[in-house]
């Protein structure tokens, strides 16, 4: 494989970027939140649009099925023991919650690190297959086949996807039963 500064300075530039909103993320993940219901409800109907996409992917296999699947209940399985670790407050500034930040964390930096394993690694794989595909007519119609589709990446998509859209439903349904304070500025805690 032929190694170039394009090659590089465009790996690093997506590592960075991902990095970046790695970043981002995880600082909005730890520490008191408002609660925003319109935001949340945002994100799940985008999360679960983006699921429904990759579901109708011609891409699609059994094993990108299965790991689906098994990424989807794990991360409602997170979502739910996730909102267990909330804790719900409300004052006269608004209604907050506190969510668990390691294990939001943890769902999300397993899946950013898939995709920087994907830039890293596949990025020039591919890169490699369209040169010798290009040098050579007879290898198949098409030579990125193999690197389309992987079952990890979409189990891990979809552990991501499970657990924001169950946890910000849940979040919200939760919040629904608290109350405004009656003091002054003393927040009353829900877990």
């Amino acid at each position: 494989m032929h190694l170039d500064a394009s090659n590089i300075g465009f790996t690093l530039l997506i590592a960075a970027a991902i990095l970046f909103i790695l970043y981002r993320r995880f600082r909005r993940i730890f520490g008191r939140q408002r609660l925003r219901p319109k935001r949340m409800i945002f994100r799940v109907v985008v999360l679960a649009v983006i699921c429904l996409l990759v579901l109708a992917s011609p891409f699609r296999n059994l094993a990108s099925d299965s790991a689906a699947l098994g990424g989807a209940v794990i991360g409602i399985a997170l979502g739910l023991w996730a909102l267990v670790h909330t804790k719900f407050e409300t004052s006269a500034d608004g209604r907050f919650y506190t969510p668990n930040g390691y294990i939001g964390m943890i769902v999300v930096a397993l899946f950013f690190g898939r995709l920087i394993y994907r830039f890293i690694v596949v990025y020039p794989l591919l890169h490699q297959a369209a040169q010798q595909a290009a040098q050579n007519p007879q290898l198949q119609a098409n030579p990125f086949g193999a690197f389309q589709h992987s079952p990890m990446t979409v189990g891990l998509y979809f552990l991501l996807a499970g657990y924001y859209i169950s946890y910000y439903l849940s979040v919200l349904i939760k919040s629904r039963n608290t109350q405004p304070a009656k003091n002054d500025n003393k927040p009353t805690l829900i877990t």
